[in-house]
């Protein structure tokens, strides 16, 4: 259909029937509009041929429908650390005049275990991987689509895609050092390496830490929280009977739940023992407990994926490998110094 110069927000907000604001909201990519809507107010904008002022769209981008993918098991609990990175990445793909579809794919899907199928029928320029996946499901998301593919806190060793990640291997440094700092020697880890590159990476971290620290890593310390084989998102662990006086976590809902099973043995944090964690996510027990933590910047991941993925739709540069977004320690009281 030919543009009309004169279309307006309320010709939107009348054709489906919803309020100026809520339009004006959706197109710029502000919160309170689900994302239902925000696709469907989006398809109409572009139907009836609204030029969006160049605040809301850059103009040396096309408008482009994006194809975002999800595993299952992350979007289950909630909080959803990659449910929110979603949020940002379509806000961001909205301020470019772009729209993006999300596809949640389940386990049975993901191990291939039915005839291949994603997007369908669906006119995509690009595609978003969210999240770790099966390396096979990846592959052949990648063989089938024929357009370019930008991984999110994931990384592989194909040279042929773009991932942008979160520095997952310096943050847990980091976090751990501070322990160090605070006085303590005996520090376990809870997180289970083999589950995803970002644990294995944060694993790697917390053990760089104690080795260039001349501190001893004990093996019945460090404590698998998940199941290994990458599909398992159900937390849940027994705490050995011997602890150590610090713990560094994978990730702060990990960290919650030590927590809580660590004053169900009667004991307190910090006041017993001192806990990191990761993430940020939002994962608090109470106001009185606040979990020192490593903050990954969701917002600059989100910018960064839609920026690097706009460019491969133009041809503009190949992929770059792996980029790592470098996040911010979030300072709490889980952490007591000892002498």
């Amino acid at each position: 259909m030919g543009q009309r110069k004169n279309v307006k927000l309320g010709d939107i907000a009348q054709a489906l029937n919803v309020s100026i604001v809520t339009v004006s909201n959706a197109l710029k990519g502000k919160k309170g509009v689900g994302e239902e809507l925000r696709s469907e107010i989006m398809k109409k904008a572009q139907e009836l041929g609204y030029q969006m002022p160049e605040r809301v769209i850059q103009k040396e981008y096309e408008s482009y429908q994006i194809g975002v993918v999800i595993a299952e098991r992350y979007v289950k609990e909630f909080p959803s650390f990659y449910m929110d990175i979603y949020k940002r990445v379509a806000q961001e793909a909205t301020k470019k005049g772009c729209l993006t579809v999300l596809e949640v794919v389940s386990e049975e899907k993901e191990r291939i275990l039915q005839n291949f199928s994603i997007f369908s029928g669906i006119p995509l320029r690009g595609g978003i991987i969210i999240g770790e996946m099966n390396p096979e499901y990846v592959k052949k998301m990648k063989s089938e689509s024929k357009y370019p593919i930008v991984c999110v806190d994931y990384y592989g060793i194909s040279n042929d895609m773009d991932y942008i990640v979160t520095d997952s291997y310096r943050g847990m440094q980091l976090v751990t050092q501070i322990l160090v700092d605070a006085g303590h020697k005996e520090i376990g880890f809870v997180g289970t390496p083999s589950a995803t590159n970002s644990i294995m990476d944060r694993y790697m971290g917390y053990c760089k830490v104690l080795q260039k620290n001349h501190l001893k890593e004990h093996p019945e310390w460090v404590i698998y929280d998940r199941r290994g084989d990458g599909y398992g998102y159900h937390l849940d662990f027994e705490l050995p009977q011997n602890l150590p006086t610090a713990f560094a976590c994978n990730c702060d809902k990990t960290a919650a739940i030590l927590i809580d099973k660590l004053a169900q043995r009667g004991l307190k944090v910090p006041e017993d023992i001192s806990v990191v964690g990761f993430d940020n996510g939002g994962f608090k027990k109470n106001e009185a407990i606040q979990i020192t933590t490593y903050e990954s910047d969701q917002r600059a991941m989100a910018q960064i994926s839609i920026n690097t993925l706009l460019k491969r739709i133009q041809g503009k540069e190949g992929p770059q490998g792996v980029r790592f977004v470098e996040g911010t320690i979030i300072p709490g009281n889980t952490v007591k110094i000892i002498e």
